[in-house]
């Protein structure tokens, strides 16, 4: 049930409907219509059979049997309910309408004396009911008048046949106003699917179309008002969306503007910072190669000139030496050097002073 459709769903419940309607009436039939049937049946068996006592009096009292058989074969022609009349006088049949032959044993059904009576008596596959009435008081014998159930049962087999044919009739007017609805109600719902379905891959212009103002056409309304109000902020999307990429290109330019810059920039503290230091190796290692090379000079002259005074050679040789350590000391610091600071001149000259803290 669950994995049916709607259309089937709502056939399924009419038909379900009508067949629940059709079974409770033709249980109602068979109950309360057939028992009904079956007081009233009793109630004009108890009339008839009185007013038929009454009425033969004066012709049994004369013996005119004729008469009687007249009025007898004028009943059994007129009420196609009486199945049998006879009369009986001590255990004796004196008149009756069975064309072949008195059945004895209804002699040993037994009623009231004295009173208009009914039994139920079975004759055969058919069911009775045998009614008796007393003929001027009983003394002139007993009215016995048989009425055959066959009738009433005929009667509700042709009223449960009408309310099939009825039922019938119902589901199939039921089925055509269930195809009715079901289109009016599946076709749209039908479309709406689609409809979403199309919107879910992106086709947000596809709309319904409006048929009528009942729950269906609204919903149809709303469908289109919710399409319409994805589509505006789908659009909206879609634009944040455009902007948010323009600025994200953008962004990337500025970074590799920003990278190229501070390329730029290290390279050109690198370059500054070579200068620099050259600058400072120069300025700091002019004073003591100066000092090395005037030494070596004086040096140089002294033994080309002749003179040997050990004391002066002694004194040339400690002030190479110390220039020499000199030059040496300033290598290792600038082995060394990490950090500086500069020092401007007069000149804006700048010079890395590495001198001691």
């Amino acid at each position: 049930m669950k994995n049916l459709s709607l259309k089937y769903k709502l056939f399924l419940s009419t038909a379900i409907v009508v067949l629940l309607y059709a079974a409770f009436s033709i249980l109602f039939v068979n109950l309360y219509v057939k028992n009904t049937f079956e007081k009233e049946s009793i109630r004009d068996g108890k009339s008839l059979v009185a007013a038929m006592s009454s009425h033969i009096v004066d012709y049994l009292l004369i013996k005119d049997f004729m008469s009687i058989n007249k009025f007898f074969d004028e009943i059994m022609a007129t009420n196609n309910k009486v199945s049998y009349i006879f009369i009986e006088k001590d255990g004796q049949v004196l008149l009756h309408t069975f064309q072949e032959g008195f059945p004895k044993r209804l002699l040993d059904v037994t009623h009231k004396k004295g009173a208009v009576d009914y039994m139920v008596v079975k004759k055969g596959d058919e069911t009775y009911y045998d009614f008796s009435a007393p003929i001027f008081e009983g003394r002139a014998g007993v009215l016995r008048v048989g009425i055959s159930e066959r009738v009433g049962e005929n009667a509700i087999r042709e009223t449960i046949k009408s309310l099939a044919f009825i039922a019938v009739g119902f589901l199939i007017i039921a089925l055509i106003v269930s195809i009715l609805i079901s289109r009016r109600l599946t076709r749209p719902i039908s479309l709406l699917t689609s409809s979403a379905t199309e919107i879910a891959d992106g086709n947000y212009s596809k709309s319904v179309e409006v048929h009528g103002d009942d729950e269906v056409g609204k919903l149809s309304v709303s469908f289109n008002k919710m399409a319409g109000a994805v589509k505006i902020r789908e659009k909206e999307l879609r634009e944040v969306n455009e902007e948010l990429e323009t600025v994200n290109i953008r962004l990337h330019e500025y970074i590799e503007e920003l990278n190229r810059t501070k390329d730029e920039l290290v390279k050109s503290k690198q370059d500054k910072a070579v200068t620099e230091t050259s600058k400072a190796m120069i300025h700091h290692m002019r004073q003591p190669l100066t000092y090395l090379v005037m030494a070596i000079e004086l040096f140089t002259d002294e033994i080309q000139g002749g003179a040997f005074n050990m004391d002066a050679i002694q004194k040339r040789l400690f002030a190479i030496e110390e220039a020499g350590m000199k030059v040496s000391e300033l290598l290792k610091k600038f082995e060394a050097l990490k950090e500086y600071r500069t020092v401007e001149y007069s000149d804006r000259t700048k010079i890395i002073d590495i001198g001691e803290e």
